[in-house]
């Protein structure tokens, strides 16, 4: 199908937008995390945080990525922060890939969508290739020019070598301005560029073009998915989502490999920012070892790794998030992009965005006030009970007036934020009664609707069920210990049926029978479905 120029130009602001929502609460993260190291880890901190120089710097990064909650735009802040202070290329390429790719609430969901093994794998593969190019890029490193690595082109004040090291609320406010000033610097700039790649996609891809794409048999699939998957931004659980799809509907393994590591693990931004910074020549080099190492992992468990039992389901639209969202019947106004914008949100999304835009202010106002980390050091006076400093004849600090090791408390913040995104998952997957509740909801809407021929609404709905569905297995599996197999079978059926009913009333014209017959099926599934997560008695 061919497109307009408006029509690209309004579906690529449409996934942008999109884009720019959904990461907005991982660059909240990110631009923390970035503070933190900053000023409390600090330079040595920090190196020692991802390694330093050991053997164990790659594996190390790798980890402390998989728990830290930032996507591939979020990870950005941190890169910054990593070079300056000098952790080696090769950590700082094996966190980039990695932090993306897992948290606890992605792994968590990932769990629920394929076999366990499948994730396992996964998880191992991204070692491997998260291993394979540090190795290559720290030998590349040791080639570059001196200059570059003194980092003489970053003329920004190092926080952990001045004499006074900003302790208590300065220190704080030293957080805080950065934090903000960054929300509206170069970090957002490299964002947007991030997101262009959506902008990129939607104008080559129009509408569904890729709903028949990549199936199991199609032995070019782990390629075509690699020419979409470079320029794309996915949040880890856009990109956990979309594996689970392709798996319940057969689509190539090695294609979802492909995805999840270079759509969730990187995006258009980061190729281009370790070219920036350490040269084109260099990051073309460890861009093209990448996408040679994934793609070869790809095709070495394409066939291994397909689902016994799946018959290809033929088409999928596990994949229209990256296709221009409007098609020819679509009309191109305002309305239409705020609709498509805004109908995805969630509750977190929109605090994220009220949170970022306040922060951004407070960013915009520091950038007039110039109120900056030189100013705070250079306002330092000594003596002072949020000043390191001392003159020669202060008396000695006594009871809680002590000054703490930046690092500790740099250690203890991280160590919240990842016990944060633990408890989160608790909240994120609701109990099984909670989660039964909110399937209730969402199936007497989506089926009542089905049934009186309210297609749209019913639409809206349906991934809503089918999304609590998900967290009612995972939400049973970290309270229970595990999700017995009749429950998975059970919620397997109901997805599959979900997706029937989907086609019925994507089907045109509407045949209201049909969409009957496949309702009162449901139903039927739904009882044995529900009944299997109840408490017996």
């Amino acid at each position: 199908m061919s497109q307009t120029v408006s029509m690209m130009l309004a579906g690529g602001l449409i996934r942008v937008l999109q884009g720019f929502a959904q990461a907005a609460p991982t660059l909240l993260v990110g631009l923390l995390i970035a503070s933190i190291l900053r000023y409390y880890l600090g330079g040595t901190g920090t190196r020692r945080l991802f390694g330093g120089d050991e053997w164990r710097s790659l594996p190390q990064s790798w980890l402390v990525g998989m728990l830290l909650p930032v996507c591939s735009i979020g990870v950005l802040p941190i890169l910054f922060e990593m070079r300056r202070a000098k952790v080696k290329p090769g950590a700082m390429s094996a966190f980039a890939l990695s932090a993306p790719l897992f948290n606890p609430l992605s792994l968590l969901y990932g769990l629920t969508l394929s076999r366990p093994l499948v994730i396992i794998l996964f998880a191992l593969g991204s070692l491997v290739v998260v291993t394979a190019l540090g190795l290559f890029w720290d030998a590349a490193w040791r080639r570059l020019p001196a200059c570059d690595e003194e980092h003489q082109d970053d003329h920004r004040v190092e926080a952990y070598a001045t004499a006074d090291h900003l302790i208590g609320l300065r220190r704080v406010f030293a957080t805080m301005v950065h934090f903000a000033r960054e929300a509206t610097g170069v970090t957002m700039l490299v964002a947007l560029v991030a997101l262009s790649g959506l902008a990129l996609l939607a104008a080559v891809l129009p509408y569904g073009a890729m709903q028949h794409s990549v199936e199991r048999d199609d032995w070019w699939a782990p390629l075509k998915m690699l020419f979409v998957a470079v320029p794309v931004y996915a949040t880890p659980m856009l990109a956990m989502s979309q594996m689970g799809m392709m798996f319940q509907h057969a689509n190539s393994p090695g294609a979802s490999f492909t995805l999840l590591i270079l759509g969730a693990g990187m995006n258009l931004a980061t190729p281009l920012w370790f070219g920036r910074h350490y040269g084109w020549k260099a990051a073309s080099m460890w861009l093209a070892s990448l996408l040679l190492i994934v793609l070869g992992l790809s095709y070495t468990i394409n066939k291994p790794l397909v689902p016994p039992g799946v018959e290809p389901a033929g088409h999928t639209h596990a994949f229209d998030i990256y296709a221009n969202p409007l098609s020819a019947y679509h009309t191109i106004n305002l309305t239409t992009i705020s609709e498509m914008v805004t109908k995805d949100l969630d509750v977190s999304v929109v605090a994220s965005l009220i949170a970022l835009v306040i922060v951004a202010v407070f960013g915009l106002l520091f950038r007039i006030l110039k109120i900056d980390e030189a100013s705070l050091i250079a306002s330092a006076k000594a003596g002072s009970f949020a000043s390191s400093m001392q003159t020669e004849d202060a008396a000695p600090r006594r009871g809680l007036d002590i000054i703490v090791p930046p690092g500790v408390i740099g250690a203890t913040m991280l160590t919240g934020l990842v016990a944060l995104s633990v408890v989160a998952c608790y909240a994120y997957y609701p109990s099984p009664d909670e989660c039964l509740d909110e399937i209730g909801m969402a199936r007497a809407e989506c089926l009542s609707a089905a049934n009186s021929g309210q297609v749209d609404h019913a639409l809206f709905w349906l991934p809503v069920w089918e999304d609590w569905s998900r967290r009612l297995e995972v939400g049973t599996f970290i309270r229970a210990g595990e999700v017995r197999p009749y429950q998975r079978m059970q919620g397997y059926l109901i997805r599959k049926k979900l997706e029937l009913l989907e086609h019925e009333l994507e089907h045109d014209p509407f045949e209201t029978d049909e969409t009957k017959r496949v309702v009162s099926d449901i139903l039927g599934t739904n009882s044995r479905w529900v009944r299997s997560f109840r408490p017996a008695g």
